[in-house]
């Protein structure tokens, strides 16, 4: 089973920018709007000779019982327990928040390996904000820019340090990675698309049993394609979670427009698409 590493932080940290930069593609949305990440979402991660399964979260924050922004902190919680070891990140331009602080706090209550990354250093930014890292004691900063992959050789260093020696089947599991495209058993993607609310989300999280993604009666929630795995009977499958469609006529707003882009993105390179529709709205030409 793969190291898995879960990014930390408060939101607009840049944990999906180190995300996309760590798996080596624009998986995850990126936009100056704090907040764009809701659902916790895994990708094959890998630095140098290192490889492990990143997981990028939702920003840390404080929300009532019930609401929205509580079941993204639940959610990164999970993540938390799962991992193996933790990346918590800060913003170096901005500087140590309270809110750092007290997620400083939750980390050290995680009783996990933690890497504190300092972001955001581009040029000699962010100077003073790396020197007040050192008080949330979690270790000596490492400065990094996730958008310009500067600093990625100290993280690799401190990666190598934490990181199990790898097995030696790991040639072989490789290579049973590569029997399994052969031989016709890797996942069949899937993507399921729709408008808004029309409960695309409820439905996987019916097909895997638990509240893997969120649900609310908001619509919009899913903002960015998720994948999960899915074992149906013999068959495994790998069915993407999207965001919702509207007419392009109704869309002007950026981050809706990346949000529709990755969902075409997903219907592309799926195998089979799942058309769900609102029952109780009527049909319509979209």
């Amino acid at each position: 089973m793969a190291f898995t590493i879960a990014l930390i932080g408060r939101p607009n940290v840049g944990k999906s920018t180190l995300f996309n930069r760590l798996v080596g593609q624009k998986l995850a949305l990126v936009d100056d709007q704090p907040g764009v990440t809701r659902d916790r979402r895994e990708g094959d991660g890998r630095l140098g000779d290192l490889e492990f399964t990143i997981v990028d979260t939702a920003g840390l924050d404080e929300g009532a019982k019930g609401s929205l922004t509580a079941r993204m902190r639940e959610q990164t919680d999970v993540a938390i327990e799962l991992a193996d070891a933790l990346m918590f990140i800060v913003d170096a331009r901005a500087g140590v928040t309270p809110h750092d602080q007290a997620f400083a706090d939750l980390m050290r209550r995680a009783n996990k390996p933690v890497i504190l990354l300092a972001n955001k250093v581009e040029g000699r930014q962010g100077a003073a904000g790396i020197a007040e890292a050192f008080a949330l004691g979690l270790g000596d900063p490492i400065p990094i820019s996730a958008e310009h992959g500067e600093g990625l050789n100290d993280l690799y260093d401190a990666l190598r340090d934490l990181m199990p020696e790898p097995d030696d089947d790991d040639g072989n599991d490789q290579e049973d990675d590569e029997a399994e495209e052969d031989d016709g058993t890797r996942p069949i993607r899937v993507a399921i698309v729709g408008r808004p609310n029309a409960g695309k989300s409820t439905l996987i999280n019916r097909l895997l049993g638990e509240e893997r993604l969120l649900t609310s009666p908001e619509a919009g929630t899913t903002r960015d394609s998720i994948a999960v795995d899915v074992q149906w009977g013999e068959r495994s499958l790998r069915i993407f979670d999207t965001a919702g469609l509207r007419r392009r006529s109704r869309i002007d707003e950026k981050l809706e427009k990346l949000s529709v882009a990755d969902t075409l993105r997903a219907i592309r390179f799926a195998e089979a698409v799942v058309l769900m529709m609102d029952s109780q709205n009527r049909f319509e030409e979209q």
